[in-house]
């Protein structure tokens, strides 16, 4: 493959990797992703034209056990060192886990989500507000003013992020925080990796943005960084899952408790060197809005 454009930022980009579907198994396609020269930003070069397929309905699926509450709860924690109430815009609620943290914590919560059963759970299960869109540029405008928005997890699957961001910029009151979750193309797990890592998840990450570059972007929204973080709980959490995830993939053998434990001691291991040097596996960027752009 030659040099291609970055959809990003337009500049120059090379040939980096090509990955499976390593994480679902839907198919065994290879996906070629590139490299920025400019921006360093990693992205998908050639979007398949069934992605839907590699969204399957047990992507979605509520989780009655409640299992992720604490991580739930850790990332309720860090939005509630900037907000502690208001209006709460979630873009790609999913299962609906933090969506119920932020209810039960006395946000008003609305959801906005593109599958319509993850809408139903939200709405009847949890109690919140659902808008089935697979547009939140476009939706986030309409459901303003809020006090806080939040994706986790959930830029790197949109073909174009940063209308999204500038929908979210539109949707925000003055002072309100925005919240974006991500993985981390400068992980250390990233570099050891590469098309294994899990994290990459081919072909549903379409890009993986670096914090600098999405912290300029967000600025020129009135979008001020007010705290970026690659070692909380939630970052660490994913650290772990990098490694348990690894061993499930390459060692199908192994059975699921098997594999987290041992991916449990590899990232205990390699903690000290996953948590320094902004080289965790995903970070968390949280913005103030102070201006209108």
């Amino acid at each position: 493959m030659s040099l291609v454009a970055c959809p990003l930022c337009g500049g120059e980009a090379e040939p980096l990797l090509v990955a499976r579907d390593l994480n679902r198994g839907i198919s065994d396609v290879r996906f070629p992703y590139c490299a920025c020269t400019a921006c360093a930003c990693v992205f998908l070069a050639e979007v398949p034209s069934d992605l839907e397929r590699y969204y399957p309905a047990t992507y979605y699926e509520a989780d009655d056990t409640h299992a992720d509450a604490p991580s739930e709860r850790a990332k309720l924690s860090l939005v509630q060192r900037h907000a502690t109430s208001g209006r709460l815009i979630e873009v790609g609620p999913g299962r609906g886990g933090f969506a119920r943290e932020a209810h039960a914590a006395g946000f008003d919560v609305v959801g906005v989500e593109m599958d319509a059963g993850a809408c139903r759970n939200l709405e009847e299960r949890i109690g919140v507000q659902a808008v089935h869109s697979d547009d939140p540029a476009s939706v986030l405008p309409t459901l303003g003013p809020a006090d806080v928005i939040v994706l986790w997890h959930v830029i790197e699957h949109v073909r174009d992020p940063w209308p999204v961001l500038q929908g979210a910029a539109q949707a925000l009151a003055p002072g309100g925080i925005l919240v974006i979750a991500t993985p981390n193309p400068r992980a250390l797990q990233f570099k050891l990796l590469r098309s294994r890592w899990p994290h990459l998840d081919a072909p549903r990450h379409l890009s993986l943005i670096t914090a600098d570059v999405l912290a300029k972007r967000a600025a020129g929204h009135g979008l001020a960084l007010a705290e970026l973080v690659t070692a909380d709980r939630t970052a660490n959490d994913w650290n772990a899952f990098g490694w348990q995830q690894l061993l499930r993939d390459r060692r199908r053998d192994i059975a699921g408790p098997l594999a987290a434990k041992a991916g449990s001691a590899v990232a205990l291991a390699l903690a000290p060197a996953e948590r320094r040097g902004g080289r965790g596996s995903t970070y968390t960027a949280v913005f103030r809005h102070t201006q209108r752009a």
